[in-house]
This record gives structure tokens, sequence and C-alpha cells, in this order.
């Protein structure tokens, strides 16, 4: 996070004994006991404090202070740490699988041995038009810092770090395989027998970086910047950044803008009176790729819509009818799914954590012609989501991610629950 921030006013404190309580709340949350609460602290100054050993899947700490905080053999699966500053933390041994670290600062963090795998430090500022939050507060979002960071043995496969700043970070021993380190600052960096199979290296600048020993391909690094001359060439200076200097990296598409309320409410009227005539009168709904995040669509006719790739992020769908909708790659991230009928719907890769789906209908959908329509959630991400009592029998679960979910009561019956990454079975 490029701006001081300190210079936001005024920074919530909590002691120890305080963020342990909340710590133990976010824990029962996890398990779907009650009285459990998501930790969400953002902004927060928590400083100094410890969190070591905790289980922060999915926890909430965008934009907190967390200078010299310790994070050793902590779990923070999905957590949203974007512009967070994380300055000589100690993150020793935790996991942060897909956690987003965008324009946060980890200036000399201690990272030995962390799993990082898919973790997400790339540059903030292709974030800039979906974090309002920061804007309020006066926050610049900018490239995420992980300069004189020792990352030593840590498990990067397949992290997105393009266009940050690793200056002299240590990278020893650490496997990077695939990882994504386009324009990436790696000057004066150490690789020693480092895993780089596979990684993106374009215009790297590996100017004084020590790879003895590491595996990477000669292609990989006849793409990167190794002398001043391939510098100047690419035109970059001896001192110059090439994350801002070099070609820009491409725009983050902003999201389509919502339709005005009024719009959409005809457009779902419309849709209602299709479903109800068979196609015979109204418009069917499409709003594939649209931004309805916060939306208010709890009890709606959205039978068969169309809504591929579309943000529902934090919508109220609260025992909406969604009966073979089209929903992959959708953002359901904090949706309140609950008493949804979603029968026969297509939500591969859809993103669910912490989506509300609790007594929400997922079974099998018989059509009047005779035909079944299995729900599919192939390869979706429900880390975290209620699934209390819901239905899903004949649910396609091939390589979701279950991670933390909370199934109690659900029927399972005939579904590939099996299949699924992150459950054990009993």
């Amino acid at each position: 996070m490029s701006a001081d921030g300190n210079n936001v006013a005024p920074r919530v404190r909590l002691t120890q004994a305080q963020l342990d309580r909340a710590c133990e709340r976010h824990l029962a949350y996890l398990s779907g006991m009650t009285g459990g609460a998501k930790l969400s602290l953002p902004f927060f100054d928590l400083s100094g404090m410890s969190f070591n050993g905790r289980n922060l899947t999915n926890a909430n700490l965008s934009g907190a202070i967390l200078r010299g905080t310790s994070f050793a053999n902590a779990k923070l699966d999905y957590a949203d740490l974007f512009g967070c500053d994380l300055t000589g933390a100690d993150l020793s041994n935790a996991q942060l699988m897909r956690t987003d670290l965008r324009a946060a600062s980890l200036r000399g963090a201690i990272m030995r041995g962390a799993r990082m795998v898919e973790c997400d430090l790339r540059d903030g500022n292709m974030a800039v038009s979906t974090r309002s939050d920061f804007k309020v507060l006066g926050l610049e979002i900018g490239p995420a810092d992980i300069s004189s960071a020792v990352m030593i043995n840590a498990d990067l496969t397949r992290a997105r770090l393009t266009g940050s700043c690793a200056r002299e970070a240590d990278f020893s021993g650490a496997t990077m395989a695939g990882a994504q380190l386009a324009r990436v600052d790696l000057r004066d960096a150490q690789f020693k027998a480092t895993n780089l199979d596979g990684a993106d290296l374009a215009d790297a600048d590996l100017r004084g970086a020590d790879l003895s020993g590491a595996k990477v391909s000669a292609q990989a690094l006849q793409a990167a910047i190794r002398t001043d001359e391939e510098a100047a060439r690419r035109g970059i200076g001896a001192g110059a950044d090439p994350s801002v200097t070099g070609p820009p990296p491409p725009a983050e598409p902003a999201p389509n803008s919502p339709p005005p309320p009024e719009r959409l409410d005809a457009m779902l009227r419309a849709h209602a009176q299709w479903v109800a005539t068979g196609g015979q009168g109204g418009h069917q709904l499409d709003i594939s790729g649209l931004d309805l995040s916060h939306a208010d669509l709890a009890g709606r006719v959205l039978t068969l819509m169309k809504a591929t790739g579309v943000n529902l992020r934090g919508a109220d769908l609260r025992g909406a009818q969604m009966q073979a909708a089209q929903l992959a790659g959708a953002d359901l991230r904090s949706t309140n799914l609950s008493f949804a009928d979603l029968r026969g719907a297509t939500m591969d890769r859809a993103n669910l954590i912490d989506a509300n789906m609790e007594k929400a209908n997922l079974s099998k959908l018989k059509t009047a012609r005779g035909h079944e329509l299995r729900t599919s959630l192939v390869r979706a991400r429900l880390a975290a989501a209620i699934l209390r009592g819901a239905d899903l029998s004949q649910v396609d679960f091939t390589g979701a991610d279950l991670t933390a979910t909370i199934l109690d009561e659900a029927n399972l019956t005939g579904s590939t629950i099996e299949a699924a990454r992150g459950i054990t079975l009993d």
C-alpha cells in the first residue's frame, strides 16, 4: 500500500484478549457453531499482536496495520489481506492458499516455509475500480511490496506477483513453479536452489539476482532483464522500477455498470412473464457479466436466466427461483442463497466463498418433458460456505473446493462429494 497507513485516523486497536475472543468466534463461525462470527477487522491497527496457530480462513483484514504481527503456523486461506501493512511480520510456516495480498506491504517479513500456493501478490492498481473503501479513506493503492522479505523454502506454486516489487527478497529453496513474475523488480534477490520451472519471467528485472542452483529454463531467462544493457534496450533505466516504466500491464476491465433500478425491475418482470408463458411472452433475462453486487433479488423468479460471469457478490437471493440458471464463473461471494431453488443450475467455476446456502435446494431438476438436469458445481470455490440442511443430492462437486464448508444435516445422497477438494469424509 503506497500511502502511509498511519495517516488514516482513527485506527481502532484491540487488546490481545479481545483479539483472541474474535478469533475464537471466527473458529466457531467456520465450524457452523452457534455464536460464531466471521473475523472482519479491516483497517484496524493490530501491530505486534499474535495470531499464531489461528485458523483465519476467509477472514477480512484488508487495509489493516499488521506491522510486526505474528502469524506463525496460522491458516489464512482465501483471506482478504488486500492493501494491509505486514512490514516485519512473522508468517513462518503459515498457510496462505489463494490469499489476496494485492497492494500489501511485506517488506522484511519472515515467511520461511510459508505455503502460498496461488497466492495473489499482484499490483493493486488493477483493482482500483473495485476497492471504493480505500478511496473513501484516502488510501492510495499501489504495487505489492515484498522487498527484503525472507521466503526461504516457501511454496509459491502458481503464485501471482505480476508488477510487484521484491527487491533483495530471499527465495532460496522456494518452490515457484508456474509463478507469474512478469515485470517484477527482483534486483539483488536470492534464488539459490529455487524451483522456477514454468515461471513467467517476462521483463522481470533480475539484475544482481543470485540464481545459483536454481531450476529455470534458458527461454525464461531470455525474457527477463539481466544486465543494464538489456534494461536500456527495453527502456528501463539503471535505477528504474520495471513495474512502472516497462510496458504497461493490460488494464483490468471495468465491471459492466448495473442497469438503473427501474430498468432492472422491468427486466425481472419481463423474465417472470417469459417463464410463466413458456417463452410466449416477455423476455429471457440475461445479466451475464453485469455488476449486480449487493442487489436485492430475494424471492425473484430467475428460472433459466443467463448469468455467466455475473457479479452477485453480497446479493440477497433468499428464496429465489433459480432452476436451471446458468451461473458458470459467477461471483457469488458472501451471497445469501438460503432457501433458494437451484435445481439443475450450472455453477461451474463459480466463486461461492462465504455464501449462505442454508436449506437451499440443489437436487436434480425433472422437467415437464421427463428430462433430468443435474446441478453442477464443477471446480466451484465453496470455502467457508454454509450448506447446512441443503439438499445436495446428485450434485456434481468434481474438483470443487469445500475447505471449511459447513455441511451439517445436508443431503448428499448420490452426489460426487468424494471428488471435491478440502474435505475429509467420515
